[in-house]
């Protein structure tokens, strides 16, 4: 009866059209908009380009009959203020809907508001909900105050996770119009690579690899002081100590590569390789594949749904205060993967070695990393929290 309902609602919304606004496209965005689009075939993403220097970059080559680039011009040193060049389409596509990245210095969103008037469109934010670094405060932050009037005045609020709606909430005069669509990946894209690898089998990829050592660990990101990998080399350094049989590979780059380089030799480091920036899926996913564990004892994002998607725990480092991003949301300790104790490198190494040493915990973590993407963090449930969203603000009056 629920399957039929859904199906049934989606049946009356899938004509709506919908104008998605990104400041860029990461890669790992797409395939979620392009699995969005089965859902809403009058949807339209529009993204920009990155601000100048930034790591995070667009993604190659995507579907022409889904993205359109508009140009962003950006303000100040900071690149967290801009505009884009998103009108002409808005006025030629005169959506129903749009859904904008939200952050305050979104310059964008304030002309929205004003357009909305006169055409007649529902605006929708979506955002993690707050600044993960100092979290979220109106009463002393001038921007968390802009934050605040902007989802009053939007028609639905889509937050990446349950604690930035949480967090909004607490500031709020109404809430009835935030929802949660777990910011995810295209998880189905993701396991159907892992089940073409079990065809295969651990060993073979390790082969094609040229993975040798019995026990493999993995960090895949940019290279950025916030992600703290050289934590995670000083941690290995204390593994490659005790254990012969063992390998970290670090694949990605950014601006701390050539420390990171530096930091391996003065520690005499054998067992860690470099292996530079991969961004295709099928092939960051046999590394994750092959790994006992997924490190990374920086921010969280969305490396750890990656991860879980083929069945590999997760080791970061808990936080008492705002740091990580959504991803640590789905990390269970001792369950999933674990949360060390911050700052202690020989916590985050005998973490390692309980993965080494204890072959059935092991395999219990990996059981329940994809249990975690089919409970919590599917891109169907993601998917979902659009919907809902959509749902709400093209029926509000």
């Amino acid at each position: 009866m629920e399957e039929c309902l859904r199906n049934y609602k989606l049946m009356i919304y899938r004509d709506i059209k919908i104008l998605i606004l990104q400041r860029i496209l990461p890669h790992y965005r797409a395939g979620f908009f392009e699995k969005l689009k089965t859902d809403f075939p009058f949807l339209k993403i529009l993204y920009g380009n990155p601000y100048q220097g930034e790591s995070l970059k667009n993604h190659v080559n995507p579907d022409k009959n889904i993205f359109s680039f508009a140009e962003n011009i950006y303000f100040g040193k900071s690149g967290k203020i801009f505009i884009s060049g998103i009108y002409k389409t808005l006025f030629q596509f005169k959506p129903e809907a749009v859904i904008s990245v939200f952050n305050a210095g979104n310059l964008n969103l304030y002309i929205l508001l004003i357009l909305r008037v006169f055409l007649k469109f529902k605006l929708i934010l979506w955002s993690f909900g707050y600044d993960p670094v100092r979290g979220y405060n109106p009463d002393n932050s001038f921007t968390d105050k802009l934050r605040l009037y902007l989802s009053n005045r939007a028609d639905a609020v889509i937050f990446y996770w349950e604690e930035g709606k949480k967090e909004a909430e607490k500031y709020s005069v109404k809430s009835e119009h935030f929802f949660v669509a777990p910011n995810t990946l295209d998880t189905d894209r993701q396991i159907e690579i892992k089940k073409m690898l079990d065809l295969r089998g651990k060993n073979s990829i390790k082969d094609e690899l040229c993975v040798k050592e019995k026990f493999h660990f993995v960090y895949i990101g940019r290279f950025l002081k916030d992600k703290q990998i050289d934590f995670l080399i000083k941690a290995f350094a204390e593994i490659e100590l005790r254990y012969e049989n063992v390998r970290l590979t670090l694949i990605g780059d950014g601006p701390e590569y050539a420390n990171l380089k530096k930091l391996c030799t003065e520690l005499e480091l054998k067992k860690v390789f470099f292996m530079g920036e991969i961004l295709e899926e099928e092939s960051t996913g046999k590394w994750i594949y092959i790994s006992d564990a997924f490190l990374i004892p920086g921010r969280l994002g969305l490396s750890v749904v990656h991860s879980f998607c083929f069945g590999t725990p997760v080791i970061s480092q808990h936080k008492e205060s705002y740091f990580h991003g959504e991803g640590v949301g789905y990390i269970k300790d001792g369950i999933n993967g674990y949360l060390t104790v911050d700052g202690n490198v020989n916590d985050f190494a005998e973490k390692i070695i309980r993965l080494i040493s204890d072959s059935e915990h092991s395999a219990l973590l990996r059981k329940n990393s994809l249990k975690t993407i089919e409970e919590e963090c599917s891109v169907g449930k993601m998917k979902k929290g659009f919907r809902d969203a959509i749902e709400y603000a093209v029926n509000k009056h």
